[in-house]
């Protein structure tokens, strides 16, 4: 027997147990009324499965076992968080990727005076915490009227993934081979063809890895939220999700809020599943 690939085995079961229990019961308990969630002994599987409490979450009555049930009181909150999340996630995103790409792509296949201290920059803006940070920027919108905006919001939420996304990319555009860049080069193509044409087309799984930190990064982000955001129009989801811990909510309500969050990425790891396990990072340095 091959007791190093046996215990591979059993570490990769006990990390999937790990992983997948807390969801799985998130998900159960978002799919039960409370008086099953409450019996004793507890149920593994919902007796009577339903989605009611989904549904309150976005404003909608729904018909319970002791008769109707009212949308959840923070039902407002929900809804609001996950379209200002979605907007700027998507939004961080996409400047992410317009102004990192090239950026990683001139310290990843360029040499110049200079470049090592640059990457060091952007290194060394990920060494402290970003929360110390976060004073300077609420004094500052406070004077210039971008507190509690989603604007504010974008762009403090570039200081996160601009960096990462450039230390990411850098390392994988170090890795493509130059003999097809230098072909493209012969061929005519100017420095900027030459990037959109050949060299971006072959990164597509390391862009696919960027996508998904970038967007899951400004998912995910709580503190920015709810110092800058909290009790406006532009709070995000997870400072909304919090505030159900505050209020009287129930188990299955706050469940069911839990799920919703992990929906997004979950799609998206999934959706770039195939490109992300064909990726395979090189350090630039």
């Amino acid at each position: 027997m091959n007791w190093r690939r046996f215990w591979l085995y059993v570490g990769a079961i006990v990390l999937a147990i790990w992983t997948i229990v807390p969801i799985y019961w998130l998900l159960n308990m978002s799919l039960m009324f409370k008086p099953e969630l409450l019996s004793v002994p507890t149920h593994l599987f919902p007796q009577q499965p339903t989605i009611s409490n989904y549904t309150r979450l976005f404003g909608v009555t729904a018909i319970g076992p002791g008769g109707e049930l009212p949308p959840i009181g923070q039902a407002a909150m929900i809804r609001r968080g996950l379209v200002n999340s979605a907007v700027i996630a998507v939004t961080v995103t996409v400047l992410t990727m317009a102004i990192a790409l090239p950026l990683a792509y001139a310290l990843g296949r360029l040499q110049f005076r200079g470049r090592s201290g640059l990457l060091f920059g952007v290194i060394i803006t990920r060494s402290y915490p970003p929360i110390s940070i976060v004073v300077p920027f609420f004094y500052l919108y406070s004077q210039i009227g971008l507190q509690g905006t989603t604007r504010g919001l974008v762009i403090i939420y570039l200081t996160l993934t601009i960096p990462m996304i450039v230390w990411v990319m850098t390392s994988f555009f170090s890795s493509l081979p130059r003999t097809v860049e230098a072909a493209a080069r012969v061929d005519g193509n100017t420095r900027w063809q030459t990037f959109l044409r050949v060299i971006l087309p072959m990164s597509w799984p390391g862009i696919a890895v960027a996508v998904a930190i970038s967007f899951m990064v400004c998912w995910n982000e709580f503190a920015f939220s709810q110092i800058l955001a909290a009790g406006s129009r532009a709070q995000t989801f997870p400072p909304a999700l919090a505030g159900m811990f505050f209020q009287v909510s129930q188990p299955n309500e706050m469940a069911a809020a839990s799920i919703l969050a992990i929906i997004p990425p979950a799609i998206l790891a999934y959706i770039f599943q195939r490109r992300i396990r064909n990726l395979n990072l090189v350090d630039p340095l």
